[in-house]
C-alpha cells in the first residue's frame, strides 16, 4: 500500500455505500426493493435481477464485515451504534422506544456496522501501519 496520508472520504463513500444498501433493501418510506417485490407480478426478470444483485451486495457486506471484525468487533460497533442512539434521543428528547424510531435505528446500526467492516483495516493500516491479510489454502 502507498504511504499516502490518510482522508475520511473513502470511510465518507463506503459509508453512503452501506446507506444504499441497506436503505435499498428496506426502509419504512415505502420505496424499497421489499415494496417493490410486494407490489405485484409485472417485471419480475427485472425484480429477479435487481434481487440478484442487491443479495450480491449484502453478502459481500456481510462476509468482509464478519472477516474484518470478527464477532466481538461487531458486539462493540453494534453497543457503539446502541448508546450513540439512547444519547442522542436523552439529549433531543426523541422517543427511542417507539417501534419506527427502533426499525430506523436497526437500519442506522447495520448500515454501521458495515461501514466499520469496509473501514476498519484502511483506517487502521492508515493510522498504525498495520496490514490485514487473509491467506488463501491452495
Amino acid at each position: 500500500m502507498s504511504a499516502a496520508r490518510f482522508n475520511w472520504q473513502g470511510v465518507v463513500a463506503r459509508g453512503l455505500f452501506s446507506l444504499f444498501v441497506v436503505f435499498a433493501v428496506y426502509n419504512p418510506s415505502g420505496y424499497s426493493y421489499l415494496h417493490w417485490v410486494l407490489g405485484g407480478l409485472d417485471w419480475f426478470w427485472a425484480k429477479l435481477a435487481t434481487g440478484a444483485l442487491l443479495a450480491i451486495m449484502l453478502l459481500m457486506l456481510w462476509r468482509t464485515t464478519r472477516g474484518v471484525l470478527k464477532p466481538r468487533g461487531m458486539a462493540l460497533v453494534t453497543l457503539f451504534c446502541i448508546g450513540t442512539g439512547f444519547t442522542l434521543a436523552g439529549i433531543t428528547g426523541t422517543p427511542i422506544l417507539n417501534p419506527g424510531s427502533l426499525l430506523i435505528g436497526a437500519l442506522l446500526t447495520l448500515a454501521a456496522l458495515f461501514t466499520a467492516g469496509l473501514s476498519y483495516s484502511h483506517v487502521d493500516h492508515r493510522l498504525g501501519g498495520i496490514s490485514h491479510t487473509e491467506e488463501v489454502a491452495k
